[in-house]
């Protein structure tokens, strides 16, 4: 089943609005803008949210609505590094609630296609470049979104209602040793990716 071409150019047409305004705040991630651009060229696909991958410092007061960003990287990052984020936040009005975590997040992007075959063709490199995480939602309006996922991503517990869970003497090691793994999984995420966009920006669909 496919949607109605003015239907697809309507919305299409909205989502590049969207994307323009999300430019000019300075709001995509500036390892995959240059992929964006080229592959929304194509006639029967369009991208939503994307994210490239990143390392993240998340305050969680319980749900997504009650949820921050302590800190945030689209690189890797070290340890002393995330220390200063965590004393900042510790210091902070709102550390005496909730948790804070530690997360390393892989690619996630969603691409609205045509049609359920035209998924089909993303889905399919997606799985051969190693995002399996990947699938097809399809919506009540006969969208069909890709939603591109990869597989390498931890979360770690650090701070709970203001106390650090790990004793300060035993943090920088405890650290070390995750931001590592982070770190490694920030590279496979990356190599993953752009073997995948390389692949889709060439297809000829």
């Amino acid at each position: 089943m496919e949607m109605n071409d003015n239907k697809f150019n309507a919305q299409k047409h909205r989502a590049m609005q969207k994307f323009e305004f999300a430019l000019s705040k300075d709001e995509v991630d500036k390892d995959i803008i240059g992929f964006l651009k080229k592959f929304n060229e194509k006639k029967f696909y369009y991208t939503s949210s994307s994210c490239a991958g990143r390392i993240i410092l998340l305050h969680d007061l319980g749900g997504k609505k009650y949820s921050y960003f302590a800190d945030r990287w689209h690189r890797k990052v070290t340890v002393e590094e995330v220390i200063e984020s965590i004393e900042k936040f510790c210091n902070g009005e709102e550390s005496c609630k909730g948790i804070l975590w530690f997360k390393q997040e892989p690619i996630i992007m969603h691409i609205v296609a045509y049609s359920l075959e035209h998924a089909k063709n993303i889905l399919e490199i997606a799985i051969k470049h190693g995002l399996k995480h990947s699938g097809i939602m399809a919506l009540s309006d006969q969208r069909y979104i890709v939603e591109i996922n990869g597989n390498e991503r931890m979360s770690v517990p650090l701070v709970y209602n203001n106390k650090l869970l790990i004793e300060d003497d035993a943090l920088p090691q405890y650290l070390f040793s995750i931001i590592e793994i982070a770190n490694k999984n920030f590279e496979k995420n990356e190599h993953k990716r752009e073997k995948f966009l390389d692949d889709l920006k060439n297809e000829n669909f």
